[in-house]
Order: structure tokens, then sequence, then C-alpha cells
């Protein structure tokens, strides 16, 4: 227990150096080496140091940037895969696999080790908790040698006491004397076999190593005492649900899901949001007015109503249902106010002196104005997330969200409304996982929002 606590300290410190030492260090040096100025404005440094001030919206940055950052690895040390598997010459690694295959999603990367190339007998997957047994204990094959042993004995008696067939004998009691000298060998194939595994696994050819937590949320573990769901206990911190799934891994998987999630949505319709609102607010007249129209008349599209729709019709995946949200609501809220500050700062002298020097107006909006219109943009994107983050959880509970199976927060919650009476951590466990993702952004969001405030830094002492 005191080793996997130090493990996950030590894995926690090294996600932590990732994401905020060794990326901004890369991004700064590739964006150096591509040419660009990779220097902040004075401005910028301000507020990011007022930013920093904030105590509990930077620690809340820390945290949730670490815990999003080292989640995008959880098939390396959540999984009931080994991160790499060696029996003789065969060697595999099932878990980077599975990571690589999430990595690259445009093709399907799988791995299927077969349990003779890894001394188990038949012709289905590797049981690698079994084999890692087997790794700790080279002596297992003793105990099954005996049993098989005594098979032999209990055959050879029988065949002793079945007559041997002459040419009167019927086709069935030929073939019954025949099975029984062929389960003789087959057998006695299976002790050779047994025998010749034992000396891989003592001399050390075969070996294994496992995630830290060697559990995968679509792992149904159905070998427990009881029927699921089970309850919190050592081997399972926090039980499992009723299909016998582990909940501590659905957990870390589903912080994932959900964060990503409201990430991709909220940068896609957040950019769709910029540059329509930038259109309106730099063109105005009746681009503005055609414009406005259209938003009224498509935000009054009832979204909870066409999800639903949408839903009794195709199963949505994870891309669908964000592009569903992009396309029915996450663009509207934004695009008004860059289009009022568009508005704003399109009167100012830099820009006018932007259009004389010959500027394109593409190039006046993206290079002048919006550098200077992006505080709204800031300011809401960690309340956007928030709210992505929960329209995704309520829609999983509701069951028009992501398929079944997929490890989601929504679902728990769906699964600890059944059974409250009984399984009260069903609900419990992610309640306080989607309220500390909650509240964590929220503080940032506040910090942001203080440290992007002018009025705060501009009154007269």
């Amino acid at each position: 227990m005191f080793i996997k606590i130090m493990e996950i300290i030590l894995l926690l410190v090294a996600g932590y150096a990732f994401t905020h030492k060794l990326l901004s260090w890369f991004f700064i040096k590739t964006g150096k080496k591509l040419g660009f100025k990779m220097e902040m404005t004075p401005i910028w440094k301000k507020r990011i140091n007022r930013f920093k001030s904030i105590k509990r919206g930077y620690y809340s940055f820390i945290i949730i940037t670490t815990l999003f950052v080292v989640s995008l690895f959880l098939e390396l040390y959540v999984n009931n895969k080994p991160l790499i598997i060696r029996y003789d010459k065969n060697i595999s690694m099932p878990a980077v696999m599975d990571w690589l295959d999430g990595l690259i999603f445009f093709k399907k990367i799988s791995v299927f080790d077969k349990k003779s190339d890894f001394g188990q007998i038949g012709s289905d997957s590797v049981d690698y908790r079994l084999f890692a047994e087997r790794c700790k204990n080279p002596n297992f094959a003793n105990e099954a040698i005996k049993t098989k042993k005594l098979e032999i004995e209990d055959l050879k008696d029988e065949l002793k006491d079945t007559p041997v067939p002459d040419k009167y004998a019927s086709k069935e009691e030929i073939a019954d004397y025949n099975d029984l000298k062929t389960l003789v060998v087959n057998i006695e194939k299976e002790i050779a076999e047994i025998r010749e595994n034992m000396e891989i696994f003592s001399s050390g050819k075969a070996w294994i190593i496992m995630p830290i937590y060697p559990y995968s949320p679509y792992e149904h573990i159905l070998d427990l005492p009881q029927r699921p769901p089970n309850k919190p206990y050592l081997a399972h911190p926090m039980g499992t649900d009723d299909s016998g799934a582990d909940v501590l891994a659905q957990l870390f998987y589903g912080f994932r899901v959900s964060l990503a999630f409201a990430l991709i949505v909220a940068f896609i319709g957040y950019s769709v949001g910029v540059i329509v609102g930038g259109i309106m607010g730099y063109f105005g007249g009746w681009i503005d007015i055609a414009i406005q129209r259209f938003i009224e008349i498509w935000g009054s599209i009832p979204f909870l109503f066409t999800i639903m729709i949408i839903a009794s019709i195709v199963q949505p995946k994870f891309l669908l249902l964000a592009v569903l949200l992009v396309l029915l609501r996450s663009w509207i809220g934004i695009t008004y106010y860059i289009r009022g500050e568009f508005y704003r700062e399109k009167a100012k002298d830099y820009v006018q002196a932007a259009i004389a020097m010959g500027a394109s107006e593409w190039s006046v909006m993206m290079k002048h104005i919006l550098p200077n219109s992006l505080v709204p943009l800031v300011t809401f994107a960690p309340f956007g997330i928030v709210s992505y983050i929960g329209l995704l959880v309520s829609l999983d509970y509701l069951g028009f969200g992501l398929p079944v199976g997929t490890p989601s927060w929504g679902s728990l919650l769906d699964q600890g409304m059944k059974y409250i009476k009984y399984y009260p951590h069903l609900i419990i466990i992610p309640s306080i996982a989607f309220a500390f993702t909650l509240f964590t952004v929220v503080m940032i969001g506040e910090a942001i929002r203080e440290a992007f405030d002018p009025k705060v830094f501009s009154r007269l002492r």
C-alpha cells in the first residue's frame, strides 16, 4: 500500500513538471524556431502576475491542468492490461498500444495476445492477472501436474477395464476406446507444456509489469465474493457498479472525457463565435442586422429536445455530441460580447492608421482589433467549460449522452440513484468529483476575471 501511495505521488509530481515546466519550455522554443516573437506584452505580464497573486485561482489552475494532462496517459497506469509482458521470446506492450489507439483516433490499433504464445492453454486473450501470479510463484505448476497425473491414472485404469475392440466391436465401442487413448496422450502433452512453462518462469524469461492501478473501466469483474455492485474495499477502494466495472477507474476516465469534451466544445464554439461576432462588429449595417436575426431564430431551437430526437434515431458518440453542441448553442453567447468589443475598438485611431497604411480588412480584424478584444473571451471561457461539463453529465444521466459503456460521471450518478439506499457510494463519489472539478474551474474563472478587470486597478487610491 505504501509503495502504491509513493507511486501516485511520484506520478503527480512528474505530471506537474511535465505540464508546467516541460510543455511551456517546449512551446516557447518551438515558437522561436518557427520565427514567432514569444514574448508577452507588458499588459499581459501584469495580468498574469495579477492572476498568480490570486492564490485560490492560481492553485486551482495548477491542480486542474496537472490532473488533466496526467489523465491523457491513463491507459498507462489505470488499465487491466500490462505495460509490457514477456514470455521467452514473445514480448508485447498492450497498455501502450491502448494509449496509441486513443491518440491516433483515425486508425484502429488492435493488439491480441494469444494464450498459447504466453504459456497459457487456449487461443483466446491472455489472462494477465494469472500470468502475474505465476511470475510471483514459479512453482505454480506442481499442483497442476499432480492433478493431471491423477487424471492419467484414472484413464489408464479405465482402459484396463475396457476390453480391446475386436473385429466384432461396434463403431461406438472403437470410438470410445480410441478417445480414451487420445485423452491420455493429450494430458501427457499438457504436462510437458506445464513443465516447460515452469522452467521458463523459473529461469526469469517470463515477467510482466502491470500499471499502478490494474483495473480498467471497461472490464467487468465478476469473480468477487458477492454479485455486483460491490461496496468499497482494499482491492477496489471505491467499489464496483452493477456491471462489475471498477468505480475508481470509471471516475478517472470520466474526468478525462468530461473535461476534454468541455475544452473541445469551448474552443470550437468560441472560435466560431469570435469570427461571427467580429464580422458583425466590424462591418455593421445590414450584415450585422441579418446575422442578429439569424442568431435569434437559431437560438430559439430547443437544445434538449433536439438532442433527444437525434438520440432516438442514432446513438450520439463523443465527436457527434460535441459538434451538435457547437452548432446549436456554444458559439452564440460569446458572439455578442465580441461584437461589442469590435464596435468599440474599430473607432480607435490605431485601427484607422492600419487601414490608412493599406492593411486588409481581415488583417485589421485579426491582427489589430482581436488582440484587444479578448478580455470577454478569456473571462467567460472557464465558466463556459463549467457549463459544458455539467451539460455532458446531465445528458449522460438522462440517457441521451455518450454510448452505454463509456466511462461517465452521469452514468455513475444514474446508478447511484438506483442503488442509493444500499450502495450510496455510487452517488457520493462521482458527486464529490463533479463538485471538486466545477469548484476548481470556477475559482480559475473568478481569478481570471479579477486579473483582467481594469476597473480594480485604475481607481484613484
